[in-house]
């Protein structure tokens, strides 16, 4: 252990960390380690600290302070360094504001937002140990303009970007890289959630019921053109392996959406009169 009680790194082993390791593109991403990193998978889904060959299972509550410092007490017990950070854990709310109750936000800032801060402030001095790099899951709604029913998702990852610029130009002098990367739509259980929680709210809806009949042809369309994980992989591994892996990289973005958020916002809020 040095000073600071953290356990020394055998030479030249690399080591990670991957925040909800069990979604799909963190799964994607994961297979792109080579053999030289040790990765430590964080997931809520995990039942017990369990090594599986280059990797080490650890179960986390991203929304828990406590549960979050007791992996890195098991992460530093092992390393002084973590040479990548990324957190992939996220959820998808869709409805109306004046319908779903406030808690609805506060659970998905909770999981799509604080999480990521927590996770980069506790595990900054692993970080800074190794000059390495913080790679931030953005979503293609990061870089739109607001969407209605979409609200929820849309602002939390807005609120991520803000943060991601802002943390990346704190740490320009620190050696620490801060990448984001905005997927589009890929073919994992997040994207059949959003299929069915658009059923429920269909259901469930009394105001916007013919709105939404009408966004769900839309939805399909753009759902249908989800792409393979691997696809993702292979930006992710860009963005973690490359020496200059650039601040941001857009993987499959929707052609329809970026369109439609280069209007002015009057001629946006026109198109929605029109459509809804």
């Amino acid at each position: 252990m040095n000073s600071d009680g953290i356990g020394k790194s055998p030479e030249g082993r690399r080591y990670a960390l991957i925040a909800g390791s069990e979604s799909g593109l963190a799964k994607a991403a994961i297979a792109t380690f080579p053999d030289c990193y040790h990765v430590f998978c964080a997931d809520i889904r995990y039942s017990q600290v369990r090594e599986v060959g280059n990797r080490t299972e650890i179960p986390v509550d991203i929304t828990d302070q406590a549960s979050l410092e007791r992996a890195y007490s098991i992460i530093a017990s092992r390393t002084c360094r973590l040479d990548v950070v990324s957190c992939f854990a996220g959820i998808v709310t869709l409805g109306s504001f004046v319908e779903l109750p406030p808690s609805a936000m506060e659970r998905i800032m909770d999981i799509n937002f604080f999480a990521q801060v927590r996770i980069n402030k506790i595990f900054f001095p692993l970080l800074e140990n190794a000059g390495g790099r913080i790679i931030t899951i953005s979503s293609e709604y990061g870089r739109l303009d607001a969407l209605p029913i979409h609200g929820y998702y849309g602002i939390s990852k807005h609120a991520l970007e803000a943060y991601n610029d802002s943390l990346r130009r704190e740490l320009l002098k620190s050696g620490v890289k801060v990448v984001m990367i905005r997927p589009g739509a890929f073919r994992t259980s997040m994207q059949a959630g959003i299929a069915r929680q658009f059923e429920d709210l269909l259901a469930s809806t009394r105001r916007y019921k013919r709105i939404l009949t009408r966004m769900n042809f839309l939805m399909a369309g753009e759902l249908a053109k989800a792409r393979d994980p691997a696809i993702f992989g292979r930006v992710f591994a860009k963005a973690a392996f490359s020496r200059h892996p650039g601040r941001y990289h857009n993987v499959k973005n929707s052609l329809r959406m970026r369109l439609l958020s280069s209007l002015p916002s009057a001629i946006q809020d026109m198109v929605f009169r029109f459509f809804l």
